[in-house]
């Protein structure tokens, strides 16, 4: 029988901890911006989500940390963390420190989100959106009832889900058997059982 998050990564969870992929993704950031000259701080941060890295440039910085170069060395530094699709852990680049709380307009949006979601009892794609976006939708639906969120998908085309989980009685009967995955995977057709 499967976990919950196995069926949610079909088949191939993000491991909640994952040390050597932090150490790799902080050794390559460090290295490529050294080598490009960049004057930058980086702190990383593990989530059993997620692999947080933050760029705080120091001063005398003349690298510009835009967000074509950002979005180019996320892109890289998940290709160097996560060389195999089994056990894949998403690696996020921030410009300025970690964000933890979403921008009112941003946790609006995933307000708005989850209710649809959950009166349409369906899984909603939403993308393009970038990954800080992303990250602060993912934040801001942590606490709430009824949803949960994954992000899918690679660089450009990574989309992220809003989930509506199973009502009150089945969510608690079916908690400790996948009741989320298996919500997930009536709606793709799947039997998981």
């Amino acid at each position: 029988m499967s976990s919950d998050r196995e069926v949610r990564e079909q088949g191939t969870p993000a491991p909640g901890e994952a040390p050597e992929k932090v150490k790799v993704a902080r050794e390559f950031c460090e290295g490529l911006f050294t080598r490009m000259g960049a004057q930058v701080d980086i702190e990383v941060r593990e989530t059993p989500e997620a692999i947080g890295v933050s760029l705080k440039p120091r001063e005398g910085n003349e690298i510009e940390l835009g967000s074509a170069l950002v979005e180019a060395v996320q892109q890289l530094a998940n290709r160097v963390a996560n060389p195999r699709a089994e056990g894949r852990k998403w690696v996020n680049l921030e410009v300025g420190g970690f964000h933890e709380e979403a921008e009112p307009v941003v946790r609006a949006m995933a307000e708005r989100l989850a209710v649809s979601a959950r009166k349409m009892g369906k899984v909603l794609a939403i993308a393009p959106i970038s990954a800080r976006e992303r990250r602060q939708i993912h934040l801001a639906l942590v606490g709430e009832t009824g949803v949960s969120t994954r992000s899918e998908g690679e660089g450009l085309f990574r989309t992220l889900l809003i989930i509506p989980e199973v009502s009150g009685r089945e969510k608690d009967s079916s908690a400790s058997s996948g009741g989320e995955g298996q919500a997930t995977a009536r709606k793709s057709g799947e039997n998981r059982e």
